[in-house]
């Protein structure tokens, strides 16, 4: 992580892709049961509600997808406290060592005493404490300002719920809507890519009938800058409803990437599978 110190004041700079391994056993077996919690897009871009974390088993079966569930339900919030603790810590306790320049000092900038009281110190101040703290600051500082954004979109499809939801999922399906190759890896960490590669990203979390969340991202984006999508698939008894929710978009990519979903996806959905009119 990086402190730094512009004309407009103290600016952070870091980017985190962490990889922890979980351990455990249940009450119906005393085998060990492992895995990995990946945690990506820890950065000065975004909250920790739009950090991505997945969750993976090492091997199949029912405890180990038992256990998969609570570490799932119980450590991916725990996870997301924690990264807002750095943040906030980062920004507001961190970010206090450090002296702006005032006018007839020399270049560069001072760090005051990094010592604490001793009931202060914590796990994510011992990580922050070895932080650098740059003298020259970074050469482009166009990240710090880019302003990113969501929005949601709704559409209604005349086919049933399960049948839109291959849509997403299913390489045969997508090819055919999309006209050319579709690389698609439909399951939790498994990769997609479209378009020749114009839209690149993982499934973070598949729900079948019900939800698809996606870690996404547009090739003419800036390196490394990813967004959430999240598509939720509602039976209203005549139709689907599709719901799609996207964080962490570039503002000056807003309406391409909307205009996107309905002329790429929605549109030449229901003109190739005929779910834009008629009955079930």
């Amino acid at each position: 992580a990086v402190v730094s110190t512009q004309s407009t004041g103290v600016i952070y700079f870091y980017e985190w892709d962490l990889e922890l391994k979980w351990c455990g056993k249940t009450a119906m077996s005393n085998d060990n049961i492992t895995g990995k919690i990946i945690i990506e897009n820890v950065s000065e871009e975004n909250t920790e509600d739009e950090v991505d974390i997945t969750t993976r088993q090492e091997k199949s079966g029912g405890e180990h997808s038992k256990l998969h569930q609570i570490v799932k339900q119980q450590l991916t919030p725990k996870c997301r406290e924690i990264i807002g603790q750095y943040i906030q810590f980062l920004q507001t306790t961190h970010g206090k060592q450090v002296v702006l320049p005032t006018k007839g000092a020399g270049q560069g900038i001072n760090a005051v005493s990094t010592k604490t009281k001793p009931d202060s110190v914590n796990s994510i101040k011992k990580q922050m404490d070895a932080a650098v703290i740059s003298k020259s600051g970074p050469k482009k500082t166009e990240n710090v300002t880019l302003q990113r954004t969501e929005f949601s979109l709704k559409d209604t499809f005349k086919c049933r719920r399960e049948e839109l939801f291959q849509c997403f999922v299913n390489p045969d399906r997508m090819k055919a809507y999309l006209r050319g190759e579709a690389d698609v890896d439909p399951r939790e960490s498994g990769k997609f890519s479209l378009l020749a590669g114009a839209i690149t990203g993982t499934y973070l979390e598949i729900q079948p009938e019900d939800k698809i969340q996606q870690h996404w991202r547009f090739k003419d984006w800036p390196a490394d800058m990813f967004s959430s999508v999240t598509l939720t698939f509602k039976d209203t008894g005549s139709s689907t409803e599709l719901t799609l929710h996207q964080t962490g978009v570039p503002q000056y990519s807003l309406e391409q990437i909307k205009q996107g979903w309905t002329r790429y996806y929605f549109q030449p959905i229901k003109m190739t599978f005929g779910y834009g009119s008629g009955s079930l």
